[in-house]
């Protein structure tokens, strides 16, 4: 039901060794080594603020700057991206009313990338976008998959996306009914059509405000810095 297009999943350097693979123009540069021994200790332990959240995305709709990440669930560097620098940004940015953060997909690695897009369109109809968008992504880093990448090797099957969203506290018929419906496929398929449209050619890509970023941050600091001359600039 989805229309994948080509195009790859796009690094930065951030701490975490990725995998080995052709990488965009978009954000690519070498990675480190200097990896924590928990990559993803502090998105473990990140609560996203429930009065906050609107669907896929999340924060005030007055605050300043809107930050729009496009990713994919199988991509390792949009898995690095999560792990390390949303955190970050939820915790000091959107919880603080500077920053409103927008999840869009960008399903460009194969059937199993559109297959969790739109679980997560589906969970988003409950409320629980959040929710899964975090499961997924552990899901991801539990398999492995920061250095060892593995494509639709069954992580993001039918019956595994149902079994983690329920887990999650989805309703299960409504989802499984949401999981097959062209509404569903069609909300990513738009998403997909717009990030084609803005010419992003991996993931993760980011907007500020609506416009394509087109060189992101690598590291935390650089995206406390960035983040505040956008908002400096805002003002």
């Amino acid at each position: 039901m989805l229309a994948i297009l080509a195009a790859a999943c796009a690094g930065d350097d951030d701490g975490v060794e990725p995998p080995t693979r052709e990488t965009s123009t978009a954000s690519s540069t070498t990675p480190t080594r200097s990896a924590s021994a928990d990559p993803g200790k502090a998105f473990r332990e990140l609560a996203f603020p429930a009065d906050l959240v609107d669907g896929q995305a999340i924060g005030k709709p007055d605050a300043p700057i809107a930050l729009t990440v496009f990713e994919d669930f199988q991509c390792p560097f949009c898995l690095r991206f999560t792990l390390l620098h949303e955190p970050v940004i939820i915790q000091e940015y959107v919880r603080t009313g500077k920053v409103r953060f927008e999840f869009k997909h960008f399903p460009i690695l194969g059937e199993e990338s559109g297959a969790a897009a739109v679980a997560a369109t589906c969970a988003a109809d409950q409320g629980l976008f959040w929710a899964l968008h975090k499961r997924l992504f552990l899901v991801e880093l539990e398999a492995g998959q920061l250095t060892a990448e593995k494509l639709n090797v069954g992580r993001f099957s039918a019956a595994n996306l149902q079994r983690y969203a329920s887990e999650e506290g989805v309703e299960p018929g409504a989802f499984g009914a949401c999981l097959t419906s062209q509404a569903a496929a069609d909300k990513v398929t738009a998403q997909l059509r717009e990030a084609a449209a803005l010419g992003l050619r991996g993931t993760p890509s980011f907007l500020i405000n609506g416009e394509p970023v087109t060189r992101p941050p690598t590291t935390p600091g650089e995206w406390r810095s960035f983040l505040e001359e956008q908002i400096k600039a805002s003002r």
